[in-house]
């Protein structure tokens, strides 16, 4: 090892840092796109069909475990039932309940057929999501889907921080950070360990 050390030239010493980085960006930016394309990706989608205007709205939510006080995203698709293609030029009002408590989602522009809004459930149980569809004098399309929020334990002095349900974005990131907390020390400390060699010479 000693011997490797002491053959390693001044470039090889700043090429070390420059693989590091460059092989945490290419992971980093893998993580950012695999997020970005997963528009519909979920197991769980729920369905609702409407023959007035000939409409099928997708429903699905993530994470599919949704942790209270922490943000889930509510997603939509509209598409025409006959085509498949999206409904374009919509738009929608959102309204998330449980039956004491609402929060509205107002005028949102729906320009591509497909949305997303985010929302902090504040307890557990199920949920009520309501939307409705507008276009002009076209059609007014209401629809209902259900997301239910499975009881969590709240923290406790020996287990701040308990475990809540991954997604497999959340797995590829721990990969990452173990990667990371791997290489980054061995590339300090043979960066240290040449330096060193390189005094002493």
């Amino acid at each position: 090892m000693s011997r490797l050390v002491t053959q390693l030239s001044p470039y090889s010493c700043a090429f070390v840092p420059f693989l590091i980085v460059l092989f945490s960006t290419i992971l980093v930016s893998e993580s950012i796109i695999l997020s970005s394309e997963a528009h519909f990706d979920a197991e769980r989608i729920q369905q609702w069909q409407s023959k007035q205007g000939s409409v099928q709205i997708q429903f699905a939510y993530e994470p599919e475990s949704p942790i209270i006080d922490t943000f889930t995203e509510l997603k939509f698709n509209i598409q025409n039932l006959s085509t498949g293609e999206h409904i374009e030029n919509l738009t929608g009002r959102v309204v998330v309940t449980n039956g004491q408590r609402l929060f509205k989602f107002e005028n949102i522009s729906i320009s591509a057929g497909h949305f997303s809004v985010k929302y902090i459930f504040p307890d557990d149980g199920t949920h009520q999501v309501l939307l409705r569809l507008d276009r002009g004098n076209d059609f007014k399309i209401p629809a209902s889907f259900g997301v239910f929020v499975p009881h969590q334990s709240p923290p406790s002095i020996l287990d701040p921080f308990p475990s809540s349900p991954r997604t497999s974005n959340d797995d590829l990131g721990i990969w990452i950070s173990k990667i990371l907390a791997i290489l980054l020390p061995a590339a300090a400390i043979t960066v240290l360990v040449i330096t060193i060699k390189r005094k002493q010479q």
